[in-house]
């Protein structure tokens, strides 16, 4: 056998093994589109995006419905999670308490663990700051404010990112209970 005939094997064998390995990232479904019609508050209305069927379910576009019911919609790629949130709803964040043992820490994201519910921070250190230890654990109920040009409102974890900035309370137990983010 010559070389040629093994090189050309091996690329073969190369190409055959990549698409296998491919196969095995998605699903492909079956759907059904066409004249389904969309009725809001007794009236018809039209979309950009089509709803489908599949396996005896309508979907419909969730920004179409958010935006129906005064929702906004925020995608989160890296969380892969679709927030969902009411236009001027605002929980506020209590006070950090010393006196119950939570402490205020600041400092930069550097990372985000969506898995975990974590983040690893930068900490700024000034004349009161305790030093903690990373990555600081969230707890699924912490309120996070975000400050910006134009105003407050309120973020879920989801959209921490690397580079937010601000002030994090933690709990006794060392858990983040709320934080105040800017960007």
């Amino acid at each position: 056998m010559s070389k040629k005939t093994i090189l050309i094997a091996i690329i073969m064998l190369l190409l055959a093994s990549t698409g296998i390995s491919a196969e095995g990232l998605g699903e492909t479904i079956e759907i059904f589109r066409g004249n389904i019609r969309i009725v809001v508050d007794n009236t018809e209305v039209s979309l950009e995006e089509e709803p489908f069927i599949h396996n005896d379910r309508v979907y419909v576009p969730l920004r179409f419905v958010s935006s129906v019911l005064g929702k906004d919609v925020d995608w989160v790629p890296e969380a892969r999670a679709v927030i969902i949130s009411s236009a001027g709803h605002y929980r506020p964040l209590g006070e950090c308490r010393p006196d119950l043992g939570e402490i205020f820490v600041y400092g930069e994201v550097k990372r985000v663990s969506y898995e975990n519910f974590s983040v690893e921070i930068e900490q700024h250190f000034d004349d009161n700051s305790i030093e903690i230890e990373n990555p600081l654990s969230f707890r699924q109920d912490a309120v996070i404010v975000f400050q910006g040009g134009s105003g407050s409102e309120n973020l879920h974890f989801y959209q921490l990112r690397p580079g937010d900035t601000g002030g994090f309370i933690l709990n006794s137990s060392g858990q983040v209970r709320g934080a105040v983010i800017g960007r």
